[in-house]
């Protein structure tokens, strides 16, 4: 268990443990059905989960893993859906929890609060600690870690005091975070969702 390689590229360990969770009748079933006819592939899993965990854009993600011959672009985004949301990230992510449960007991306390938040990031696509709150928020995948890194150390902070301050935040520290214009764009949709606006 190492929460800095674990998604990284050249490291396997998460192909192996998506083999480990491939031999669990549960669990079999939602992740086979990612990989479709090609069967059991924890490869292939590791691979999806790896870019979406990195940011990797749905279009890239469905026209690495989902796209066939003759299968039209709207058909490959359906599908890469279909499986990134209601099978994989859940499925990986519960798995991912219950492997840490059974087999960390020996992991410091410390090191252990890092690791409970691997299926975090899993199931909301970021790589980074603070950017998990701001997902619990709505905030969408990809301005969460723009954001993340413009307000430090949210992991320590109640997600109440999160909330206020992105709700207090004018449209300059958007701009800031996330670019002249987008910011202005997620900050409107945030706030429309959030019943502000």
């Amino acid at each position: 268990w190492n929460a800095e390689t674990l998604f990284a590229k050249e490291s396997d360990t998460l192909k192996k443990m998506m083999g480990v969770l491939l031999k669990v009748p549960e669990l079999r079933e939602n992740l086979e059905a990612v990989t479709g006819k090609e069967g059991p592939n924890g490869d292939k899993l590791a691979l999806i989960l790896k870019d979406w965990v990195s940011g990797a854009s749905i279009p890239d993600i469905a026209q690495r893993y989902f796209s066939k011959d003759g299968r039209s672009d709207t058909d490959t985004l359906t599908e890469c859906g279909r499986n990134l949301f209601g099978k994989l990230t859940q499925t990986a992510a519960w798995g991912l929890g219950a492997l840490l449960s059974i087999t960390g007991g020996d992991i410091p306390e410390e090191e252990r609060q890092t690791l409970n938040n691997l299926a975090s990031r899993v199931y909301y696509g970021v790589t980074d600690e603070n950017a998990i709150a701001l997902r619990l928020l709505g905030i969408p995948r990809m301005a969460a870690e723009p954001l993340a890194a413009q307000m430090r150390d949210n992991a320590q902070r109640p997600l109440a005091e999160i909330r206020d301050a992105l709700r207090s935040a004018d449209a300059s520290f958007w701009d800031q975070a996330l670019g002249s214009g987008k910011g202005q764009v997620y900050r409107r949709v945030w706030r429309v969702l959030e019943g502000l606006d």
